[in-house]
């Protein structure tokens, strides 16, 4: 089976995104654009993912999962991707416990709380654009002990990648994948990070924070099926118990 996996969505709760990117909107979106296989990935938060994934029990063909991109004390941005909301929500409270709230009204008014029938929730009031008080290396092992795959996110741009903030990547870090970002192809990234190419799968997410975004890159792979396994069993090429 062809699967079309875009593993960096956000929607209307990130603070930098569109108010338009509901958790409804995005699922109609991504189906629209022929993808059978998305991850929600709000900053430091799941909190849509849970209704983005009841609107997409309506569609035939496309599964719907929770993530996260957590902002490290380093300031590097690292995609947290689960098979469940219970691994999701463990993290999530975990995250939590090092990130500040705000009663800034100019920020949580950004964070948009919706349900599957696109109505308004209410504000999420965690400073969700800020790094949590985490090293990488800590927020790896978390993703990894909530059963997740840790996926260092958009490693080729200028800003909250791991190499813009490190200047290279750590052998002690145990990403499963790193993402390159909708600027380059994975062919190209292959020949800027030949370091990288042997040690980690390359995979690709469209980071998409505009509902026009959704599906503009994605990660292409055959397998048996669009279950996060599959994934897992792509970009691992290990049995899913490895780190449970």
């Amino acid at each position: 089976m062809l699967i079309k996996a875009d593993i960096h969505v956000h929607t209307c709760l990130s603070p930098c995104a569109d108010i338009r990117q509901s958790p409804k909107r995005v699922i109609e979106k991504a189906y629209e654009k022929g993808l059978n296989l998305i991850f929600i990935t709000d900053h430091n938060s799941t909190e849509n993912s849970e209704s983005a994934m009841i609107v997409s029990e309506g569609y035939k063909d496309m599964m719907v999962y929770p993530g996260m991109e957590i902002t490290s004390r380093e300031e590097v941005h690292t995609l947290a991707l689960f098979e469940n909301k219970n691994d999701a929500r463990s993290l999530q409270n975990h995250i939590y416990q090092y990130l500040p709230d705000t009663d800034r009204k100019m920020e949580y008014e950004n964070q948009i709380l919706a349900n599957a029938n696109d109505e308004f929730e209410g504000y999420l009031k965690k400073s969700l654009f800020n790094a949590v008080d985490l090293k990488i290396e800590r927020i790896i092992e978390l993703i990894h002990q909530n059963n997740g795959i840790a996926i260092a996110a958009h490693i080729d741009r200028e800003s909250f990648s791991i190499i813009s903030q490190l200047g290279f990547i750590p052998d002690e870090l145990k990403f499963d994948a790193l993402e390159i970002s909708p600027n380059l192809s994975i062919e190209k990234a292959k020949d800027k990070y030949p370091e990288y190419s042997g040690r980690f799968k390359f995979v690709k997410g469209s980071d998409s924070h505009f509902l026009e975004q959704i599906g503009s890159t994605y990660t292409e792979y055959e397998g048996q099926d669009n279950t996060f396994k599959s994934l897992f069993d792509y970009i691992n090429e290990r049995p899913l118990t490895a780190y449970t």
